[in-house]
């Protein structure tokens, strides 16, 4: 008489190195995701910057010309 094991496992379970590169890919994906998404928020914050200089710019150069017209008149 022999005995066997028999189990229900029919499908082979994947080894630890692979389960591991698995796990790396997924979180060098995650951390690419994140760098594309920051650089693209400071893209955004650096626009707004530069659209606040310029609208404060011209706001003050606009009340120094009311007031060199106001002035001269």
């Amino acid at each position: 008489m022999q005995i066997q094991k028999r189990t229900m496992n029919w499908l082979p379970r994947a080894s630890l190195y692979n389960e591991q590169a698995a796990k790396r890919a997924k979180q060098q994906a995650a951390h690419q995701e994140f760098l594309s998404s920051q650089s693209t928020l400071t893209s955004t914050i650096g626009d707004i910057m530069t659209s606040n200089t310029q609208g404060t710019t011209e706001i003050v150069s606009n009340i120094a010309l009311a007031r060199l017209k106001a002035k001269t008149a």
